[in-house]
């Protein structure tokens, strides 16, 4: 498998838009298990759809069902992780769709949770998100989890694999900025 850079954070943070740029600038792949989900949810896939309706955490089992999925659709250049893993249950799921030598780099982006609240509720009224999961219950319970298992996500996967934190309050500009510039040399070549 490709090297992985996983971004990661908690709703609003800027995931899609870090990783789109991010993929870009390093010629990679996004992939995003919200995206991958919704996908899911909106083709009839039942347990998808309770997880999107009611804001509730991927399974580990959904989790492993994204990588594969998404593992063969990088022939060159890092996968690009947009919000996964979630929470520290799926770290070792990473961990074992990899290949032994697979390399994985992690970037978080810290956001305080009023500032994510904030930007949600933007979300909404300006119409800028048609997603399921932006309702006000199910991204208050999005943010909720989240927000509670991040700490521990953090430590899980930092116990394996590099992790910097990028303040996501930033530019989007400078956000992608710090990221790239945190990446092993040998990725953005």
């Amino acid at each position: 498998m490709s090297p992985v850079i996983a971004v990661l954070g908690v709703p609003a943070a800027g995931k899609s838009t870090q990783s789109k740029a991010v993929a870009r600038r390093v010629g990679g792949v996004r992939a995003s298990v919200g995206d991958w989900l919704r996908a899911l949810a909106a083709a009839g896939d039942e347990e998808a759809r309770t997880t999107v309706a009611e804001g509730a955490p991927i399974s580990p089992a959904q989790y492993g069902r994204f990588l594969r999925d998404v593992r063969d659709e990088v022939s060159e250049g890092p996968l690009v992780l947009d919000g996964s893993p979630r929470d520290e249950r799926h770290v070792p799921v990473l961990a074992d769709a990899l290949a032994p030598d697979g390399r994985v780099f992690g970037v978080l982006l810290q956001l305080p949770t009023d500032v994510a609240e904030s930007r949600l509720r933007v979300r909404r009224s300006v119409g800028r998100s048609h997603r399921p999961d932006d309702s006000a219950d199910a991204a208050a319970r999005r943010l909720a989890y989240q927000t509670a298992a991040l700490a521990r996500l953090t430590e899980s996967f930092r116990a394996r694999w590099p992790l910097v934190t990028v303040d996501a309050a930033a530019d989007d500009d400078v956000v992608t900025r710090r990221i790239l510039e945190a990446l092993p040399m040998d990725w953005t070549e």
